[in-house]
């Protein structure tokens, strides 16, 4: 009577392992460009060009200098790059965020030119309110142009 119960638990077992093992033992399917579609340059434009910027005051930071002088040559490239993008590309939405992207490019670059011009703490955090600050209220008395909605006219 035992060896029954042992059988068909052994039998058991092998069925769940089996069906547990039909996925992994699938193959792959074959990549399309349909796959690859997601992580085009052409698609994230404004991110690219962030990065691009960034890597290039990187690399100005490592012929002049040593630590600090890296990051301020990528908060300058790299927000100066964010500034000049949106800029030239107006009609480019960014998802709604294009005001907080203006405001983070002009207070990385105003950031990074304090710390650079004064060398130390202070002209850190008064480049990056200044360029920051003066950037929100440029935004506010200066509203940016948008395109009709279902919602409503464009204003």
């Amino acid at each position: 009577m035992l060896g029954g119960h042992k059988f068909w638990a052994l039998v058991l077992c092998a069925c769940f392992l089996f069906i547990a093992a039909m996925p992994a033992m699938a193959a792959d399917p074959d990549v399309t460009t349909k796959d690859l579609k997601g992580i085009s340059p052409q698609r994230h434009r404004y991110l690219f060009s962030v990065i691009g910027g960034a890597a290039v005051g990187a690399g100005v930071g490592v012929l002049l200098g040593n630590g600090n002088d890296i990051t301020k040559g990528i908060m300058i490239g790299g927000g100066g790059m964010s500034a000049l993008y949106l800029h030239s590309h107006r009609r480019d939405n960014l998802a709604g965020w294009r005001n907080w992207a203006y405001m983070g490019s002009y207070a990385a670059f105003g950031g990074g030119l304090g710390w650079t011009i004064c060398g130390c703490d202070d002209g850190l955090v008064a480049g990056t309110l200044i360029g920051g600050g003066a950037t929100a209220a440029w935004l506010v008395s200066h509203p940016q142009r948008t395109t009709g909605t279902a919602t409503g006219p464009r204003p």
